[in-house]
């Protein structure tokens, strides 16, 4: 097997998960910031204080970076380093962090790859009702004006949101996430359509203002899975655990439906509607949609992005509904004690 030449080699972080300086040089908190003080919330007491000090030794983490061979490094701002209240002020110090950061995997040859939002949304913001708020697409639009001013002349891959299922999903839906909410389905589902519509506005002020030619996308989870052998009814049954609300809500969520899924985010940005499925299943809780909403939320982009990490392995049941197929024992895992297969790179994709 043999990669294409114009296969890009690269790794991704996100600011939270490695920066540290929590609050040095006029960075805000953030809703990460706000859980990991709430004792028993993250695992062992962690925190991001630190983390891995990334803010003061970006230079000897890129010099890894060349070491190991990467030719793109796929990189988050921190909203609230850049607007310690999330609007308003800048805070220059942290710009000039983003600046140094740039030249210095540009001058070593690593293509930087930036994310708009990768989870550290700005406590400030979420005390006036973070993604609740409609206003929300208009603040995220604001900070994303301030990023493409500053950098886009030397940046010109970029995505607008990461995970999405992630950060309302386990953040607003099962509260494990930041900011550690267990909302009803109705405020969930509402948050996302406003996370949606900040994509757009994202994308709206990327194509009217980047300095040098913009390649635009997202990166949503992939909620991925696999047959468990290539017949044509296994095929399917993957197929539609990827695809059919019901099928992933029963064999990802327990039957819970959720905005755990692909075509909730996915129908949207590239088909301009939601998926009717999910639409019934979600009854009187959908969101309202005002007159040009799903307009900005399909602008057009240049690629998809979608995060596989691991996969289900799944056949056609007895009974023809889809159905997972557990795990071997023995079978690899990863630190974290996600299930190693390789094979939802291929299908998931």
């Amino acid at each position: 097997m043999s990669f294409p030449k114009n296969f890009t080699w690269g790794a991704a972080a996100a600011s939270y998960q490695i920066e540290g300086a929590a609050h040095e040089d006029g960075k805000g908190p953030s809703v990460w910031d706000m859980m990991c003080e709430q004792p028993g919330r993250v695992w062992q007491g962690h925190t991001g204080e630190i983390a891995c000090n990334h803010y003061h030794r970006y230079k000897d983490d890129i010099g890894l970076m060349k070491k190991i061979g990467l030719q793109a490094y796929r990189l988050s701002v921190s909203w609230p380093r850049l607007l310690p209240a999330g609007r308003g002020k800048v805070n220059a110090k942290g710009l000039s962090f983003y600046d140094r950061l740039i030249d210095k995997l540009l001058k070593t040859g690593i293509e930087p790859w930036l994310t708009l939002f990768h989870w550290d949304f700005p406590h400030e913001l979420y005390c006036r009702g973070g993604w609740l708020n409609r206003d929300s697409a208009e603040w995220f639009a604001d900070y994303t004006s301030i990023v493409v001013d500053r950098l886009s002349d030397r940046v010109s891959h970029w995505m607008t949101l990461n995970e999405p299922q992630c950060f309302v999903g386990l953040g607003m839906e099962f509260g494990i996430h930041a900011p550690g909410d267990k909302l009803g389905l109705r405020e969930v589902l509402r948050a996302s359509h406003h996370v949606l519509l900040s994509h757009g506005r994202a994308v709206q002020v990327l194509r009217s203002s980047a300095k040098t030619k913009p390649t635009i996308g997202w990166a949503p989870v992939a909620v991925s899975a696999f047959p468990s052998t290539e017949k044509k009814s296994d095929v399917e049954a993957a197929r539609k655990a990827m695809f059919d609300h019901e099928t992933v809500s029963r064999l990802n969520n327990g039957n819970k439906i959720s905005v755990w899924s692909n075509t909730w985010w996915g129908d949207p940005v590239v088909f301009g509607k939601y998926p009717k499925d999910a639409w019934k299943a979600f009854g009187k809780a959908v969101p309202k949609i005002h007159e040009g909403d799903m307009k900005l939320i399909s602008q057009p982009i240049d690629f998809f992005g979608t995060n596989i990490y691991s996969g289900i392995e799944v056949r056609a049941g007895k009974n023809g509904k889809p159905e997972t197929v557990p795990h071997p024992q023995g079978a690899g895992m990863t630190a974290i004690r996600w299930p190693v297969t390789p094979e939802a790179l291929g299908w998931g994709v």
